[in-house]
């Protein structure tokens, strides 16, 4: 094989191969149990929490793992499963990054650029007078192409 990859290119070697690799076994999901047709076709008639009647002897098979109990029926077969939900795995969150504020910079403007000017106005720059400058997200900085502008000494 590694004779015709250098010869054919990995593309045709794979190819000509029928897409296998020697000495691999194609991987598959295993099958499902022929029998479990009519339970992905069934119905959730009740779901009952692990402290109410009707759960409590799956309560104590699986403690304080059980979540909750389902009882479905097949609508075909008449048949009716019970099903729990179990928790399998716990461990501590996360927590959340903060929602990241847009961040400003200074640019400037002159004053025959108005065009420019009444566009940073309508995304949300703002004159800032005592330094003469516009204070605009730093995304619309990027989408509008304005580094070169940019006053070092941010906001």
């Amino acid at each position: 094989m590694t004779s015709r990859i250098k010869g054919e290119g990995v593309s045709r070697a794979w190819r000509g191969n029928g897409g296998r690799l020697p000495g691999l076994t194609a991987m598959r999901p295993p099958e499902p149990p022929a029998d479990t047709a009519p339970l992905l076709r069934s119905q959730i008639v009740k779901k009952i929490q692990p402290h109410q009647n009707g759960a409590h002897r799956l309560s104590e098979r699986f403690a304080d793992r059980l979540v909750c109990v389902r009882y479905r029926t097949d609508p075909d077969s008449g048949r009716r499963f019970t099903t729990v939900e179990i928790l399998v795995e716990e461990r501590a969150a996360t927590a959340p990054a903060p929602a990241a504020r847009p961040t400003h910079q200074l640019i400037r403007i002159g004053y025959g650029e108005s065009e420019l000017r009444e566009t940073i106005k309508a995304r949300g720059g703002i004159w800032v007078r005592d330094k003469k400058l516009w204070k605009v997200p730093t995304d619309v900085i990027r989408r509008l192409k304005l580094g070169k502008r940019v006053v070092q000494g941010n906001v």
